[in-house]
């Protein structure tokens, strides 16, 4: 693979093609928009299948070997997009071209985003180290693109959840990680308690108390893989009201005492129980 990133400026309803691709090529707007129409051909080179799709910045288009495609540039103001073509010569566990997707969306993925803007600066570079990393950024960036895993993107919280969130967090930061009763998250967060226990089931299948209990007990899972602080002295720092209570608690959660915990699981994930629950947005909205 030897890809060069470029960038290609166009006025106002410009058009471009249509041409068949001889090689494959990600293109990502940089300003503008467009309207991309790819078309599938057969061995007699007529049209099998074909996809309209409006490209703005923030989206990532591929562009497969063997497509005919045209780009019509925004009508109202100049375009510009860079592009890197490059080959394939085995697929491997990406698949066959023919079902890779055309498009993805950039703003839901940042490490698209991320590997497009350090394509354009080594473009700038113009060395040997630079050609050579630009080429496994495009092998990354396509395996990214077809193969994933993509992040799904910012996970939407819900107003009364957020509210209710940030009232512990204000707690919590000063005052430590002491229980906050349901009714005064409720209360900060306008609701009632019945209605603050529907939101939390209905989103991570759990009420509020449990979902801050198991953000506290994760947080005193990894102190006792990660500090020397005794099983009092964690007890004491994430709210328990003494070790017998801790230690109950935490062995109901993560199915042995955490005694045992930090004697035989200091390589495992103290978060499982939170990312079980679908808790981790929460969690990195607290102390």
């Amino acid at each position: 693979m030897h890809s060069q990133v470029q960038v290609a400026d166009y006025h106002p309803g410009a058009v471009f093609g249509p041409r068949v691709l001889s090689s494959y090529e990600l293109v990502w707007l940089l300003t503008g928009s467009a309207r991309w129409r790819t078309e599938t051909l057969d061995a007699d080179g007529a049209v099998a299948g074909a996809e309209v799709t409006t490209l703005r910045p923030g989206t990532l288009s591929l562009g497969r070997r063997g497509d005919r495609e045209i780009f019509h540039w925004d009508a109202s103001r100049a375009s510009s997009h860079a592009f890197v073509h490059f080959s394939v010569d085995e697929p491997g566990h990406i698949g066959e071209a023919s079902a890779w997707p055309r498009v993805q969306d950039m703003t839901q993925a940042p490490i698209l985003q991320a590997l497009c803007a350090y394509l354009l600066d080594l473009a700038g570079l113009q060395s040997p180290s630079s050609r050579s990393r630009s080429d496994e950024c495009v092998r990354l960036l396509l395996d990214l693109f077809v193969a994933g895993p993509l992040s799904p993107g910012p996970p939407q919280i819900s107003p009364v959840v957020r509210a209710a969130v940030g009232h512990v967090a204000g707690v919590w930061s000063t005052a430590g990680f002491r229980i906050v009763p349901v009714e005064e998250a409720a209360t900060a967060a306008a609701v009632s308690t019945g209605h603050l226990h529907r939101v939390f089931r209905d989103s991570y299948g759990c009420g509020p108390a449990r979902a801050f209990e198991l953000v506290r007990l994760a947080r005193a899972a990894l102190a006792l893989q990660r500090s020397n602080l005794s099983l009092a002295e964690i007890a004491t720092e994430f709210g328990f009201s003494n070790p017998y209570h801790f230690s109950r608690r935490f062995a109901a959660t993560y199915g042995t005492p955490p005694g045992a915990f930090r004697r035989t699981q200091s390589a495992a994930d103290a978060m499982w129980p939170v990312r079980q629950a679908r808790l981790l947005p929460l969690m990195h909205l607290l102390p």
